[in-house]
């Protein structure tokens, strides 16, 4: 046999193999990809001139070169994987940063996940009939909360979950329009909500920053200011003015302490006398115990209901700092608290107006009245 003949099967099978492991796309005519190259080097080398034969280093060259470009080529591919996986984990830390910090940001959606829903936010600048229009991620209306008449000040979207017809929602976000009537019509709201950033929450694999209560989207941000946790003089200054001051508030803030709820019951306010739920929820939004009030043990006007800091589990809930949403068949029930500031106190590094024997903290956020 040939040298010649030896040489054209051992090309044939290098090509052969080449082929078998071939996996990239060469369907674009201007792209030369390796399966093309190899076949026009053992072309090259199966066709040449016997009397001036191609030089064995300038072919290895070729094939060092092109081997050198494809590791390049691949080495970029894993580069491109790495930095995917890791966009997730880069975004929650860019979200703790906030933490401390005082941000403004448009709240208008509210996540349903694990069995729990978060809180939505708006605040009315007048007294207003208010209608909460649920929308799903493609626009269809999900439900309608009737919320009643409010008076001027902050208030939280509590939803449970279920559409028009009562039936539980698939997991996700859904988007909500806060619809007020002062007396001349319906009017959208602009839910915005300032605050410190009290910690980082995670809902379906994504941060959000908790805001008195409120899980706000870090990319809805439309201000953020220095960090409360080193407050300027001025700052510190400001927060003292309230001390010996009487404020309102539609938000007040149960503290729990060594297991005990701190201060007074919960208190609400009804227009007439109907049966109520109390929904206890954590600084990160979700619904940790529920009271069931009936229509005989309510009046109008101011109500209280005791809550022994237990959670629906029949277990203890962790010391901090917990909010409650009152929802009647009417709609009507709010959760008006007012009292002299007696202290100033920081839980987590944020300062909240103490409001004597209440026990309840209240956040400069939501402050409706100082006298």
């Amino acid at each position: 046999m040939s040298s010649s003949s030896i040489e054209n099967d051992a090309l044939s099978a290098l090509r052969s193999s080449y082929k078998a492991y071939e996996t990239e796309d060469t369907s674009d005519s201007g792209t030369l990809g390796k399966e093309a190259f190899l076949t026009l080097l053992c072309a090259q080398l199966e066709n040449q001139n016997p009397m001036d034969p191609t030089d064995i280093s300038s072919f290895s060259d070729q094939l060092a070169q092109y081997t050198q470009v494809e590791q390049l080529i691949n080495a970029n591919d894993t580069l491109e994987e790495m930095l995917e996986q890791t966009s997730g984990s880069e975004s929650a830390t860019n979200a703790t940063d906030f933490v401390g910090m005082q941000v403004t940001g448009e709240v208008n959606t509210m996540t349903v996940g694990d069995g729990s829903v978060t809180s939505g936010f708006y605040t009315l600048s007048e007294a207003a009939e208010v209608v909460i229009v649920v929308s799903d991620a493609d626009g269809n209306l999900v439900t309608t909360l009737t919320e009643g008449q409010q008076e001027a000040g902050s208030f939280l979207v509590t939803w449970d979950g279920t559409d028009g017809n009562g039936d539980a929602v698939d997991e996700g976000t859904y988007t909500y329009a806060v619809m007020a009537n002062p007396g001349s019509g319906y009017e959208q709201v602009s839910s915005t909500i300032t605050g410190t950033v009290s910690a980082v929450a995670y809902q379906n694999g994504t941060a959000f920053l908790v805001v008195g209560g409120v899980l706000l989207d870090p990319s809805s941000l439309t201000s953020v200011t220095e960090s409360a946790t080193t407050p300027s003089d001025d700052t510190a200054t400001s927060i003292l003015e309230y001390l010996g001051k009487t404020v309102g508030s539609n938000y007040p803030l149960v503290q729990v302490e060594d297991g005990q709820v701190a201060g007074e019951e919960l208190g609400y306010y009804l227009e007439t006398a109907e049966a109520v739920t109390v929904t206890i929820y954590n600084a990160i939004g979700e619904a940790v115990a529920t009271i069931e009030v009936a229509a005989d043990d309510t009046l109008a006007g101011d109500n209280k209901v005791s809550w022994d800091a237990l959670a629906d589990t029949g277990h203890q809930v962790n010391d901090g700092l917990y909010f409650y949403s009152v929802e009647t068949s009417s709609g009507t029930a709010t959760t008006p608290i007012s009292g002299e500031v007696t202290g100033i106190q920081y839980v987590n590094g944020v300062q909240y107006l103490a409001l004597g024997e209440s026990g309840r903290l209240v956040s400069l956020s939501t402050i409706t009245s100082v006298q």
